[in-house]
């Protein structure tokens, strides 16, 4: 029976793992490999020239190299490569991992050890989490109690998060916005969000997806317990692991041809024929592993290419960084650590090993015999500038980068350290070959992938659609994730499985290891899967307090328990139960608001909202007049991951608007039986900007992806008590038109437009009570009196010509911003938002009002403003000086004198001398520092497509013309 040939294209961990398995089950295995030697990314760099005669050169490796425990495909692979071990005996290369003992991490105030494992069979969630706080807050870093309380609450809600929840929420944020290190203290961003990050091959918090952060960092936590967090190879890489790896293949009938490039892919129809060399050599096989670095697979993915695997086509959307090794050579060994060591205060974001610590064979037969010591040190901040050179490591020279990192880890360093390092005595230095000098600057031909907010939409599977072809590397697609040597192990197993059964095979499958949390914690995942399918929230999210004690009792839950929640999740679904959680959820949280209240209205329990709900009302084309508005906001922002939710974030929310509408029209023409009727029916079908309504209904989704039906009917609420405002302004400005229309007291007289505005005050409070919500009724009436307050004050104001600033600031946050206040934290308080988010969309809500009435003002008075649809310069003939004003008036006394005392008649010369004084560009100035303020309100909540279109609408509010 003719064997089936196999071509691989690299020969790095992913290449190599492809080839031992398929040689192992009897497959023709070819590898070609660029490089002059292989192991990719992984194999050691000897310095070449470091050797006298009968020595060998001086090892050096690419840069970080470790083994963490939950490393399980790796190692299994390793145990089946024979070798010979440092004491002359034989066994397998997996007998060469050292156990280390502990990580150090150094800051320039102190230390903190962490154990790399403990001699305890406890794994359960209690323990690991309580270690986790011990950690940290008795570490003497500084971070404050309540910062470390709320990381071990973002780690718990992502353990106790389901896979539904991970990939559809967290996947689409930074690890940075999910841990909220933006409102938190400079220690808890440095040495708990950053440093734990580090840890994670190049990563960066500001970018590394918030689910890959935290499940991989659990992985690295739970293997203090279960075996060792930290593992290292017992000499230089190429040496012990390769070289071994590679004879043992060639024993398997594998073939190597290195110095080769693969530049293109020949087909044969919709199967690839061969590949071709860079010297245009053509190698057919059967089947084909591309097991290329990521930037060297984008190199040969053409348009041919593409048209045939278009899963390929968004490689270019993955994030690369440099992370890249320098090698100190010591005259002695030292005795910084048994383990690695972060410098949490470096700007290169350096860690470090002592290699010679863990290597049996010592270092004699290296370079010329003098060295006794190794620190490799490696540089994960390319960008940053030094402290000592004052340039980024990518503009320094390497004798520059060698200072610079020698300078920073002394720093760092206690003075018994210090002394030790330095009386060391530096042979010579190293720094990874990969990185060039170029007249271009430097130039980094090996760059790591690594998982940024989203990035999962754009990894490909390993098979890609190509019958005969698939990918194999650190970027595709594994239960891994993280961008390591295991991940790249596991994608080629995954490779040779799907080969395997292309053909038939009967050899045994490759064995896949899947990552291992907590099981006590499987029931708090079905009910949170459960809740995701449903639109709500992680049930942590409406916990107010996360207490050590409230740790230690979701802790200590039984792996039996785990079995029983999954039968009672499907049992739930059997009965359609799911499908009622938004409802059920909605009648806990109007109890649990009015509680807080000291009211507990259970007859109101009842739903009392409208039998349309959202998506679900007829659609009537640009009924809501902010169709365009909505879709200029979604689609102006840029985030690629959060694009679905975005579109359909975007489609319920103009469906909500509409249904506003649509309830307006039939409120205002319901009954026509007295004048009242006629003037809300005029008011109130024509359609405004309703950004308090999509305010509410914005802030309703923060921690849901669905909208209410009391979300709906906050929005209208809010509609309303904003249009029985304009009605009576309209009143006391005299104003002729609104909205293109005249004024309701114009149309039907001053008794009937304050009657109507009455009648909507006096529905919407009672529509609050009706859905249950007496709190959201009580802080509206405090609202609509300082309304009042506001409106009073302004016009007890007018052609007052010593008012300044300030006092309009005062007036306007009382007249406008606290109505949008109130939409905001209404919207959050039914959206079942916690109780920092509430506080956080109403101070929001507040900026977001003030901005709102100051692009107001300048409409009002800009010349080049004609289509606003209201009637202009109300406020100049009613004597209210609005902020431009003011400003122009500081800034020149006598012109506003001069037009003080004509009473402002020639609005165009008002407008000529406002433009001349810059007011009207500094009062938007002002409108967007209040936006800005307003933006920075929401640090604390937490990053969704509700959040980003939030805070794009706010933005959009300052540039609009109308």
């Amino acid at each position: 029976m003719k064997q089936t040939r196999v071509l691989i294209a690299g020969a790095g961990i992913a290449g190599l793992t492809a080839a031992h398995e398929l040689a192992e089950r009897g497959y023709l295995v070819t590898v070609v490999e660029a490089l002059a030697a292989p192991g990719g990314k992984s194999r050691s760099i000897p310095v070449e020239g470091s050797a006298t005669a009968g020595q060998q050169d001086l090892p050096g490796e690419h840069g970080f190299r470790f083994f963490p425990g939950f490393y399980r495909h790796i190692p299994d692979t390793m145990a089946r490569i024979p070798c010979v071990l440092a004491d002359g005996s034989y066994g397998s290369v997996a007998d060469n991992l050292a156990h280390t003992s502990r990580t150090l991490a150094l800051s320039k105030k102190g230390r903190w050890e962490v154990p790399n494992q403990l001699r305890s069979s406890s794994r359960d969630a209690a323990s690991l989490l309580s270690f986790l706080y011990d950690l940290f807050v008795g570490s003497g870093v500084d971070v404050p109690r309540e910062d470390m309380l709320h990381y071990v609450r973002c780690v718990f809600t992502m353990l106790t998060s389901s896979d539904e929840r991970r990939f559809g929420e967290f996947e689409n944020i930074s690890a940075w916005d999910y841990f909220q290190a933006p409102s938190r203290s400079e220690a808890y961003q440095k040495y708990v969000i950053n440093a734990v990050t580090r840890t994670l091959v190049a990563c960066r918090a500001a970018d590394m997806s918030a689910r890959s952060n935290v499940v991989v960092g659990i992985q690295l936590l739970s293997d203090i317990y279960r075996s060792c967090a930290d593992r290292v190879l017992n000499g230089p890489t190429s040496e012990v692991w390769i070289a071994p790896w590679v004879t043992h293949l060639q024993h398997l009938g594998v073939e190597f041809i290195q110095g080769s490039s693969v530049e293109n892919v020949l087909w044969d129809g919709g199967a690839a024929r061969a590949l071709q060399l860079g010297d245009g050599t053509e190698l057919a096989a059967d089947h084909f592993i591309l097991a290329l670095p990521l930037e060297a697979l984008q190199a040969i993915s053409n348009e041919d290419m593409l048209a045939r695997a278009p899963s390929l086509a968004r490689l270019g959307e993955l994030k690369t960084e440099w992370m890249n090794g320098i090698l100190f050579y010591l005259g002695q060994d030292i005795e910084l650590n048994h383990g690695h060591t972060i410098f949490l205060d470096a700007p290169w974001a350096l860690t470090s090993l002592c290699q010679q610590r863990f290597w049996p064979r010592g270092l004699a037969q290296y370079g010329d015999g003098t060295v006794r010591g190794i620190l490799s040190v490696c540089i994960s901040d390319f960008d940053a500038p030094g402290e000592y050179i004052r340039k980024p490591a990518r503009d320094c020279t390497p004798a520059e980068i060698q200072e610079e990192v020698w300078q920073q880890i002394l720093a760092h360093l206690a003075p018994a350290d210090r002394a030790e390092l330095e009386a060391a005595g530096v042979v010579a230095c190293s720094i990874d070959p990969s990185l060039r000098w170029t007249e271009q600057g430097m130039e980094n031909d090996a760059p790591l992938f690594v998982n940024t907010a989203g990035s999962w939409a754009a990894r490909p599977e390993v098979d890609i659609g190509i019958s005969n072809l698939f990918v194999a590397g650190d970027f595709v697609r594994t239960a891994t994730d993280v961008a390591t040597m295991e991940s790249a192990n596991e994608s080629a197993r995954l490779v040779v499985n799907r080969i395997l059964d292309l053909t038939a095979s009967s050899a045994a499958r490759c064995q896949l290891f899947p990552l291992e949390e907590p099981t006590a914690l499987t029931p708090l995942k079905v009910i949170d899967r459960l809740r995701f399918e449903a639109g709500l929230p992680h049930l942590l999210d409406l916990v107010p307090v996360f207490s050590g004690e409230t740790i230690a009792w979701l802790g200590g839950m039984t792996s039996r328990v785990a079995e029983y929640s999954i039968k009672a999740g499907d049992i739930v679904r059997q009965l359609g139960w799911d499908q009622r959680l938004p409802e059920f959820e909605s009648k806990a949280m109007r109890f649990i608001n009015n509680l807080s209240r000291g009211v507990a209205p259970v007859s109101k329990w009842a739903s009392t909202a409208p039998d349309s709900k959202p998506g679900t009302a007829e659609t009537q084309p640009n009924a809501s007049g902010v169709n365009t508005l909505i879709n200029d906001v979604v689609g102006s922002i840029n985030d690629k991951a959060l694009a679905d939710d975005l579109d359909k974030l975007r489609a319920r929310l103009i469906s909500a608007l509409d249904q506003t509408d649509k309830h307006f029209r039939e409120y205002g023409a319901s009954h026509q039986r007295h004048l009242i009727d006629g003037v809300l029916a005029d008011s109130l079908f024509q359609s405004g900007k309703r950004l308090r309504a999509s305010c509410a209904l914005l802030c309703s989704m923060l921690m849901r992806r669905f909208l209410s039906e009391e979300a709906v009917q906050v929005a209208i609420i809010t509609e309303s008590i904003h249009a029985a405002t304009l009605l009576h302004d309209d009143i006391i400005d005299e104003a002729d038109q609104r909205r293109g229309h005249p004024t309701a007291w114009k149309k039907y007289g001053v008794g009937a437009g304050v009657l109507a505005g009455n009648l909507l005050v006096s529905r919407a409070v009672r529509s609050l009570y009706r859905i249950g919500y007496n709190g959201l009724a009580d802080d509206l009436f405090e609202v609509i009196e300082s309304m009042i307050a506001a409106e009073s004050d302004q016009l007890s104001g007018r052609r007052n010509l010593e008012a300044c600033e300030q006092d309009y600031l005062r007036i306007i946050d009382g007249k406008t911003a606290g109505l949008f206040a109130w939409s905001c934290r209404a919207g959050a308080t039914v959206g079942g938002c916690n109780a920092a988010t509430v506080t956080a969309t109403a101070n929001f809500g507040r900026h977001m009002g003030l901005a709102f009435q100051l692009i107001d003002d300048i409409l009002d008075l800009a010349p080049d403003t004609n289509d606003t649809g209201k009637t202009r310069y109300t406020d100049l003939s009613t004597g209210l000086l609005t902020y431009p004003l003011l400003l122009a008036r500081q800034r020149d006394p006598q012109g506003f004198d001069a037009l003080a005392a004509n009473g402002f008649a020639d609005a165009a010369e008002v407008s000529a001398w406002l433009v001349a004084n810059a007011a009207l560009e500094d009062t938007r100035a002002e409108a967007a520092r209040q936006i800005a303020m307003g933006v920075e309100a929401l640090l604390p909540v937490r990053h969704s497509a509700a959040k980003a279109a939030l805070i794009e609408l706010a933005r959009a509010s300052t540039r609009r013309l109308r």
